[in-house]
């Protein structure tokens, strides 16, 4: 009987020991944010420096909401690394918001509601009592934007749906497919990690619908011919809050603050270089929160 509980036992730590090292050869590879800080479109001279990039105000930022959520740790790390898990880990979230549509989301056009607010479609659901160092959006991996600017120069620059802009070019939306963070470099970069925002960072995933990372290489993860990450339809967003805030028997309500004033844009001078946009994409957007406590008794 001892050999063979020695036998079962040798089998069992055999077989972790296979999984653990299966796992390790799980490779993540996040993009880093560039230290050139991009400003904001000027609008007393020449919109950006000749040849680089500036951030302005959307016409037209049309994003699709999955879920919402809060959590007390980092839903994509063990280890600190934001590497090391393959699929969102939700364990320490609660959902606050989850879409009706699962297949489309709940469409909404943020530029459209600056200085006002929006109502998603779907369900709300306030949070556990507990501090809460990580809200989380997941989105669809689509941006549609629109951007329609006066030049210093008086000219009036359109942005079309190839993503050029030109002097009384053609105005059209430009849907920007997420799907890979680099480009050109023949391998996926699903994650990006550590953006500034004003409250903290915020980091991105490219996932599937049920929430999983590509790795860096590999058929099934990178799609060489289109130089995207093979599992792509969300995006994953989750700030790391500077001051975590707490949600309390008398919480009434708590809001997150879309803001895409001079941030929801990038627009780009490539040729000839003088200063005045070429073409444009989505940019990231930026977020604050408001919460409502219930008056003192």
């Amino acid at each position: 009987m001892f050999n063979l509980i020695r036998i079962s036992l040798l089998s069992v730590m055999v077989s972790l020991v296979l999984s653990l090292s299966n796992t390790a050869f799980a490779v993540f590879e996040n993009s880093a944010p560039s230290s050139t800080v991009i400003l904001a479109c000027k609008t007393t001279a020449a919109m950006m420096v000749a040849g680089d990039d500036c951030r302005t105000t959307p016409d037209k930022y049309e994003i699709s909401v999955f879920e919402m959520g809060v959590c007390t740790s980092h839903p994509f790390t063990n280890d600190g690394t934001k590497t090391d898990i393959s699929t969102m880990d939700k364990a320490s979230c609660s959902v606050t918001f989850s879409a009706s549509d699962q297949t489309n989301g709940s469409v909404i056009d943020i530029a459209k509601s600056i200085g006002g607010s929006v109502d998603l479609v779907g369900t709300s659901t306030r949070p556990a009592n507990g501090t809460y160092g990580y809200p989380y959006i997941v989105l669809r991996e689509k941006f549609t934007v629109g951007i329609s600017i006066v030049g210093f120069d008086g000219n009036t620059y359109n942005g079309d749906a190839s993503a050029n802009m030109a002097a009384g070019g053609t105005l059209a939306d430009y849907d920007d497919n997420l799907r890979n963070f680099t480009g050109g470099a023949s391998k996926c970069q699903s994650g990006y990690a550590g953006a500034s925002i004003p409250i903290g960072t915020i980091d991105a995933f490219l996932t599937n619908s049920s929430l999983e990372r590509s790795e860096t290489t590999g058929a099934a993860h990178y799609n060489s011919g289109s130089d995207t990450c093979a599992k792509t339809g969300r995006l994953v967003g989750i700030i790391n809050l500077t001051t975590p805030f707490t949600i309390s028997p008398s919480t009434l309500k708590m809001q997150f603050n879309f803001e895409v004033t001079d941030y929801g844009i990038n627009m780009g001078d490539d040729s000839p270089g003088n200063g005045y946009p070429d073409d444009y994409g989505s940019a990231p957007f930026s977020g604050s929160f408001t919460i409502t406590e219930a008056p003192a008794q």
